[in-house]
């Protein structure tokens, strides 16, 4: 299995493949898309800023050093869709990044643009993103006969349905899964909830929730008993709300950049599921974040290289288990699940 690390500039690059990343994930954001239309436009998911490249200069560069150390380069155009008459100027990048820039593949979220660009230049390489939300054997046939190289599963897939869905899909196709970092509240290909306030509302841990008392017409069940089934419910309303802001600040704001004692940054994780995603047909491995410090991304790069290590020497389920509590530093938190995928 493949290291997939995210990567923001060309130094960043160099650093990881060094680690022992064999494939890059990076956005592209140039000035001319940032200004186009009157509006701010990206290419993809992240905002502009530390989470892409700046220039198309920048990602050749950047791809000449990955091909250097025999890493690859995919460019990010996973937003969910795109309005179609922005479809031309894409084709226009795709084409740049591929014959100046010489990126590998292309993560798309958007079935039109993926056969827009199959139609355009049919030896595109296109690995379908977690956006896309391939949650079904279904959908990777539909995206099969759309020509596509790799299936990503989006978070919180189980390797049992990850399985069920190589089945269908079958060797002529990639496939990758999540491991480490970054969690989701909703299923990220469906959610619609808006960024447009420092932050969607579901990753704010400080944001006020109270239960509402419904106005009931006369002659319904007398007040006292109406008054304490308020209460109970706020009782429990208020112990899931310190549930889901626990949760919110281990599995999606990860410790705030913390890490575990053994120095590995704590969050989202699938190191026990190592063996079994091997097993069933699983390729590639990606680390979340391109937003992230280098630091955090250094570390999570030699995590995972020292577990694949260890579970590929032949260590059983168990004992690759027993590795990945005791390298993450967090073993409470472990057993509590907030922190796994695949739990």
């Amino acid at each position: 299995m493949k290291i997939l690390a995210p990567v923001n500039s060309v130094y960043e690059a160099e650093t990881l493949v060094n680690l022992g990343a064999e494939e890059l994930y990076c956005g592209l954001n140039p000035g001319a898309w940032r200004k186009g239309r009157g509006q701010e436009l990206w290419l993809n998911r992240r905002e502009p800023g530390k989470a892409n490249l700046e220039s198309l200069e920048e990602l050749r560069k950047l791809a000449g050093v990955a091909h250097g150390a025999g890493a690859q380069v995919f460019l990010t155009l996973n937003q969910p869709g795109y309005a179609p008459e922005l479809y031309a100027d894409i084709l226009a990048t795709v084409r740049q990044a591929q014959d100046y820039c010489g990126v590998d593949a292309l993560i798309v979220a958007d079935p039109g643009l993926i056969r827009l660009l199959k139609e355009d230049r049919p030896e595109s390489i296109i690995h379908v993103s977690s956006l896309a939300a391939v949650l079904n054997s279904a959908a990777v046939s539909f995206f099969s006969r759309l020509g596509v190289k790799r299936i990503i599963f989006p978070r919180y897939v189980e390797p049992e349905t990850m399985k069920s869905m190589i089945e269908q899909g079958g060797e002529q196709l990639e496939y990758e899964a999540f491991i480490l970092n970054d969690g989701c509240v909703f299923e990220e290909g469906y959610c619609h909830a808006s960024h447009a306030f420092g932050g969607a509302f579901c990753h704010n841990p400080a944001w006020v929730y109270k239960p509402l008392k419904i106005r009931e017409e006369e002659n319904t069940a007398p007040k006292r008993p109406r008054e304490r089934l308020f209460r109970v419910n706020q009782e429990s309303f208020g112990e899931h709300l310190d549930e889901y802001r626990r949760w919110l600040w281990i599995g999606i704001k990860n410790f705030g950049g913390m890490s575990g004692s053994k120095g590995y940054p704590l969050g989202m994780c699938g190191l026990c599921a190592l063996p079994e995603l091997q097993k069933i047909g699983v390729g590639s491995l990606k680390i979340v974040g391109r937003e992230a410090s280098l630091q955090k991304k250094a570390a999570s790069v030699r995590l995972l290289k020292k577990m694949l290590d260890f579970s590929q020497a032949g260590h059983t389920s168990e004992e690759v288990r027993i590795e990945a509590k005791s390298l993450k530093g967090a073993k409470g938190l472990c057993k509590s699940g907030y922190m796994c995928y695949y739990s």
